[in-house]
């Protein structure tokens, strides 16, 4: 599991979401999953709101979902939102198309990684 924690901590940081769940391996584990459960549409609807062309909606959809990730520590996925949201913020969509592939890529990564997390594991080790 040294490995694979390695891994996941690339693209989540466990120990400090474990921190903010106060140690609650369980509630981690759910809202992770409620957010890849969701993020795929999610995705495709903040895609849609950026082929509309429609700045106000990228930018809410790209808050929205760095929040969710942001609860369990996805800096790599919570940046990539934020360069968005920011950009869409700003009153243009230029670039934009740039900045959603690197938040296509860093959810596939974290679809990738989500499900090596050994739960029960995660809990046995954590210490406050």
């Amino acid at each position: 599991m040294k490995q694979d924690i390695a891994e996941i901590d690339r693209v989540m940081n466990l120990a400090e979401a474990m921190g903010n769940m106060d140690g609650d391996a369980e509630l981690l584990q759910e809202i992770v999953g409620i957010f890849m459960q969701t993020g795929a549409e999610q995705m495709a609807s903040l895609t849609h709101a950026l082929d509309a062309g429609d700045v106000r909606d990228v930018a809410l959809k790209a808050h929205g979902m760095k929040g969710g990730a942001s609860n369990f520590c996805a800096r790599k996925f919570v940046a990539a939102a934020l360069k968005l949201e920011m950009l869409a913020k700003s009153g243009t969509l230029d670039g934009a198309t740039v900045l959603l592939e690197e938040m296509k890529a860093s959810f596939a990564e974290l679809e990738e990684l989500t499900v090596l997390i050994n739960w029960d594991e995660v809990a046995q080790n954590w210490s406050r």
